[in-house]
């Protein structure tokens, strides 16, 4: 019964409605073992859960600029709000297999049933000119949304 009033407390303090969560699986794009599993939505922002398939080291990410990761759906981008298990550069840290990170966006519109993740103008780079790079960027096209 407690648990239940702190949890109601915290929703109405932080003003947010809970978060309606797809289970998603989606690779990235350019063979890095990590997957895109879960995405989830609320009345604030849209959280994106990826999950690393395997051992990853020096992950890090930029919190603003043009190198933090951003959502795409139709012709609008979806800024980068923060996250929960994650670095923020220049701070790195490292992933075991199967642990888990949340990214959260801007809301996507409610009516969005495709989307995808780009990591910031690497990313973007990476797409139109897939040199060899010892640098990694994470990027999920087209996720498909119910």
């Amino acid at each position: 019964m407690r648990l239940a009033a702190l949890l109601c407390s915290i929703l109405v303090l932080g003003g947010a409605t809970p978060a309606a969560a797809e289970a998603v699986f989606k690779l990235a794009e350019n063979k890095l073992p990590v997957a895109l599993i879960e995405v989830a939505k609320s009345s604030r922002y849209t959280e994106v859960r990826l999950q690393a398939q395997a051992a990853i080291t020096g992950v890090c990410w930029h919190t603003q600029g043009p190198d933090s990761p951003y959502l795409v759906a139709g012709d609008r981008r979806y800024r980068f709000l923060g996250g929960d298990g994650i670095a923020a550069c220049p701070a790195v840290r490292s992933y075991v297999a199967h642990e888990s990170m949340a990214l959260r966006f801007e809301r996507l519109d409610p009516q969005t049933k495709e989307f995808s993740f780009i990591d910031g103008q690497g990313g973007e780079k990476q797409m139109t000119v897939p040199e060899p790079s010892k640098a990694r960027f994470w990027n999920f096209l087209r996720v498909t949304l119910k």
